[in-house]
């Protein structure tokens, strides 16, 4: 609870549950109600009183009077009218889990909705990279060589495919990076590194691991290999 998911989830518990206009216009109706109910009973007592009525005869009056007035079936009438509502709102395929937010959509004014291409794009860039310690801006890393394995990793650790026009397609976050590295100038890794295998991201390793195609020629593993010769790079 102390991340920052943690802190959403916490709020979200933490909410406070608002009334609804329904239930706002009962309250007052209930309140307008049982004042307006309070003053009649008083003035017919009284005036009970004034024509020498017995005392307990007009209290009993008033009482009378207090009781016919509350409304008993505002409830039960309130009650079957929402789930009349509810039962529409289900053949048009919408489901309401609570009998007051059936008022409470039929007393939208306005509703504000989005979809991807609207106001969001289904798109992730990568403006800044945290690596070794030490956090860099995407110019600052076209300057350096110490992301060069990390951008290998980005790269070819990665099912982002690219089109005959040219863009990415695949996972937002996978062509994000992927788009990073051709900002960098390595847009020909992939090319250069064939994948030859790979194990997919799971939730039990938490990493996906691919085996790529070096076409170079590796003096620290085997000296005797010419340039024709491959080995293979696990890039994780």
């Amino acid at each position: 609870m102390n991340t920052e998911v943690g802190k959403i989830a916490g709020m979200i518990n933490d909410v406070d549950e608002t009334e609804t206009p329904l239930q706002k216009r009962l309250n007052s109706l209930g309140k307008t109600l049982g004042i307006a109910c309070i003053v009649i009973c008083i003035v017919i007592f009284l005036i009970g009183i004034a024509y020498g009525k017995s005392i307990i005869d007009m209290f009993m009056t008033a009482v009378s009077l207090a009781v016919a007035a509350i409304p008993e079936g505002l409830a039960a009438v309130s009650t079957i009218v929402l789930a009349i509502g509810m039962q529409r709102m289900a053949k048009k395929n919408a489901i309401v889990k609570k009998l007051p937010a059936v008022e409470t959509l039929g007393s939208a004014t306005v509703i504000c909705s989005d979809k991807t291409g609207t106001l969001t794009q289904n798109k992730m860039t990568v403006k800044k990279v945290f690596y070794d310690g030490k956090l860099y801006n995407i110019e600052e890393a076209k300057k350096t060589e110490t992301l060069e394995k990390l951008i290998y990793a980005n790269m070819l650790c990665n099912d982002t495919k690219i089109t005959n026009t040219g863009e990415l397609a695949g996972d937002p976050t996978e062509t994000a990076l992927t788009d990073m590295g051709i900002a960098l100038g390595y847009s020909d890794i992939v090319n250069n590194y064939p994948r030859e295998n790979e194990i997919p991201f799971d939730s039990e390793r938490k990493l996906m691991t691919t085996v790529n195609k070096v076409r170079r020629k590796i003096y620290s593993i085997h000296k005797r290999w010419s340039r024709r010769n491959t080995c293979k790079m696990c890039v994780t």
